[in-house]
Formats: C-alpha cells, structure tokens, sequence
C-alpha cells in the first residue's frame, strides 16, 4: 500500500506535503488498507483494532521498506525528508488510522514535532547522557490528564496519547526496547496496594522534554497535585507513569510510598523488550504498558540507531481550545 502510495509522487516534496495532513492520508488510504487485510487474512480488521487496543504492544516487522539513509541527525529535529523516512512516517500514520485513532504531537514537546528523530545526542550533559542510557518504564506526556479526564484548573489541557509509534531506521547494535505490560505488573501487587495507587494523592511533574515548552505556552511548567496513577476505565485499568516525575511523601502517607516501591519493583520483574529492526513499526499502548529501553552505544551521527516516534489518540471527545488550528494534529499545551 505504501509503495502505491509513493509511486505516485514526482518528488519527495509532494510526499511530504500530504503527511502534514495526516487525517487526509488515512482517509484516503485506510479502506484500501482494510480490504486489503480482509481479504488476505479472511479475518474482519474492526476486530483486529480492537486486539490492539486491548494489547500492551504490537510489533509489526518490515512494514516499510528499506533504501538509502543519510547519516542519522544528532537532534530531535527535524526528520530529514528521504525516501525511507518518508514510508516510516507514512506507515505510522496508517498504522495509528487503522486503530480508529489519530497521529498527534504536542505543542510544548519538540516545538510540536509530528514526528521526532530518537537518536544519540552530541555534546555534555544531562539530555546527553540520557539520550544513551538506559531508560526505565515510563509513559508518555505522563502528567496530562487520561483520556476522558479535564484538568479543572485548565480545561484547554489535551489528554495523553493512547499510543506510542515507534519506526525503526537504524539499530545496528540491536538495542532493545523493553515492555512491562500493565496486567503482567498488576498481578505482582496486593489488592490494597492497587487501590493505594488508585488513589488521588500523588504529584506529578511533567517529563523534561515538555518543560521548556510548557514554561513558553504556560508560563509555568504544568504539574498536577494529588492525581492517581491507576484509573479504572470500562472495565479495563489505565496506568500513567514515570520514575522520576511522580512523587509521594513516605512519612505523611506510607501506604501509597509502599504501594509506589512495590509498583516499581513489579514493573522491573515484568520486562519484555523487543528490538526495533529498520522498517519494523511498534505501538505502544500508553495506557495499559509503561516502556523504556537499554543502554544505546555508539557516537552521535554516522550510523549509530535512529528510531521515528510518533503518538495516536482517540481525539473524538477533543475540544477546539485543546487543539491548535494549524497544524491541527498538534494539541495544547
């Protein structure tokens, strides 16, 4: 399908151009998509959709093809405009389509970025030193509200994703990208430490790649005071976390200190990991897995791993003042 779909350009250019509208591509493509899954597998796609949406992760091999790359950028931005990388962020549109869902950035991450270059960062420094270390289960944009949820101090603040996409263009030492699936973690804690977790008592900082952002949009960057991190949503449990944006003071309320070190604990237990190979696409269910990584090797630049992320979101229930006009896959703050 994606290789139909480029064949019809005369430059990268006009490619390029229908992925800053994503919806339109999705629209255009996604029944041809479906027929073509129906037909092959004899299976009906809006029960695949909704496997995935129940599923921690779906890994999905060689969806795109591979050709020729450039040395792999050393910074979040921008996504250099070449053959391959025009398929992956092509596919991951499709991909996030076919869940129902829609391909979303964030105003205040990465100047709004629809996709973003995950890649070894140059010079010193804390980013820089994260960009190759190993990274603990977490979720993404892990101090906006569930989905369903409004923040009543700002009503404007859009929800987190549903899913992350991750496309693989380089992983030349196999680096892993590692899975803790929430049911998996769950089963590893007590009845009274899960409803320790549901409670509304903990407070969350935003992760450090919204900060900057948030403090140009907001003002301030954007934190939430007694939140929970274990929802209960249509019979299913949503999970929001992050390691080093959640915090609970152990001597005023040990219980929940208890139930958050038995979490981290569970989580730790419970790891699967999965390598990204170039032209491998991987969705990550935001709300019923936390993901990370491990150690990246290698210098900036040349040919060391370059992975594309991008979000989906269910965004029929968004308002207009969550949303930017332009672009309109970019949501506030």
């Amino acid at each position: 399908m994606i290789t139909d779909w480029w064949g019809k350009f005369e430059s990268p250019n006009e490619a390029v151009g229908e992925l800053r509208s994503p919806t339109k591509l999705v629209a255009a493509l996604a029944s041809s998509v479906q027929e073509r899954y129906e037909r092959s597998s004899g299976k009906v796609f809006r029960e695949l959709s909704e496997d995935v949406r129940s599923t921690a992760y779906l890994q999905l091999p060689e969806i795109f093809s591979r050709t020729a790359l450039p040395s792999t950028p050393q910074s979040f931005a921008p996504v250099p405009d070449v053959e391959m990388t025009i398929r992956a962020r092509a596919s991951a549109v499709l991909a996030i389509g076919a869940l129902g869902m829609e391909s979303v950035s964030y105003g205040s991450e990465n100047d709004g970025e629809l996709f973003v270059n995950l890649v070894v960062l140059p010079g010193e420094g804390r980013n820089v030193l994260k960009s190759k270390s190993g990274m603990r289960g977490h979720t993404d944009a892990v101090s906006f509200p569930f989905r369903g949820q409004v923040d009543p101090n700002n009503p404007s603040i859009s929800p987190s994703p549903d899913f992350v996409c991750l496309s693989g263009l380089r992983n030349p030492d196999s680096v892993r990208t590692t899975i803790m699936p929430l049911n998996r973690v769950l089963e590893e804690l007590s009845v009274d430490q899960i409803a320790e977790l549901k409670k509304q008592q903990f407070d969350i900082r935003s992760q450090k790649t919204f900060i900057e952002g948030m403090t140009l949009i907001l003002g301030e960057e954007y934190t939430v005071e007694d939140a929970e991190i274990l929802l209960d949503v249509n019979g299913a449990t949503w999970v929001r976390y992050s390691h080093s944006s959640i915090f609970v003071d152990e001597d005023v309320q040990p219980a929940a200190a208890g139930a958050n070190s038995a979490f981290v604990a569970a989580c730790s237990k419970h790891c699967e990991s999965v390598v990204i190979e170039p032209g491998d696409i991987v969705l990550v269910n935001n709300r019923l897995a936390l993901h990370g990584r491990t150690d990246v090797a290698g210098e900036p630049g040349g040919e060391s791993r370059w992975i594309l992320r991008t979000y989906g979101l269910e965004t029929s229930t968004l308002t207009e003042a969550q949303r930017y006009a332009k672009p309109s896959y970019m949501l506030y703050p």
